[in-house]
């Protein structure tokens, strides 16, 4: 082997082993703020991925930046759900459609978004993270809806609300109801405030 292609090989060598830590410290992340701990420490993130303490900061240079990737992750775990096309010509079932994949989506992010909702003040790369998801799924909503319905500024608002992962939050943690009688509140909700749709729309969760 040149000395060409043994320099081509140690580094292309440093480049797995720099993904492969970068991939166990953000999965050790995940697993930690899923279990409850929505803030882990560096030393936590570090022992559960069994990489040394610099090891982390070699990889991010703070915990923000490790929040900032844990958010991409998420992120490209729900894409499937979120990004899938929606399959009728009615818009009332392209709505229904989207309510429910929304609702599956808050229940698999539930851990992580209550964290991030948390720490979201103390970081500018949360918050804005935050923004951008409440923004994205606002137009979402829109883009289902027919025009004559997006005049009514208060039903726009009020279906916002009702569709808000704080609403979701509330439901499952302060309420305790189960993910399907969150979701029936949800749909109860919704055929009050349209009732071009009705709950024989809305499959179960």
């Amino acid at each position: 082997m040149s000395k060409l292609e043994t320099l081509i090989d140690k580094t292309d060598g440093r480049r797995l082993r720099s993904r492969d830590s970068k991939r166990k410290i953000v999965s050790a992340m995940l697993e930690l703020v899923r279990e409850g701990n929505i803030a882990p420490t560096a030393e936590e993130v570090a022992q559960r991925a069994n990489v040394g303490l610099r090891t982390v900061f070699r990889r991010f240079k703070d915990m923000e930046s490790l929040y900032a990737e844990m958010s991409v992750a998420i992120s490209e775990q729900v894409a499937p759900i979120v990004n899938k096309a929606l399959g009728h010509e009615e818009w009332w079932r392209n709505f229904a459609q989207l309510v429910e994949r929304r609702l599956r989506v808050y229940e698999v992010i539930m851990p992580y978004r209550v964290a991030a909702d948390v720490l979201k003040f103390r970081s500018d790369i949360l918050q804005t993270r935050h923004l951008e998801i409440v923004h994205d799924e606002r137009e979402r909503l829109m883009s289902v809806l027919p025009p004559f319905l997006l005049e009514d500024r208060p039903l726009i608002e009020a279906l916002q609300a009702v569709l808000s992962f704080d609403m979701w939050n509330q439901l499952r943690s302060d309420q305790e109801l189960s993910a399907q009688q969150a979701a029936d509140v949800v749909n109860r909700i919704i055929s009050r405030l349209l009732p071009e749709t009705s709950l024989s729309d809305f499959g179960s969760l």
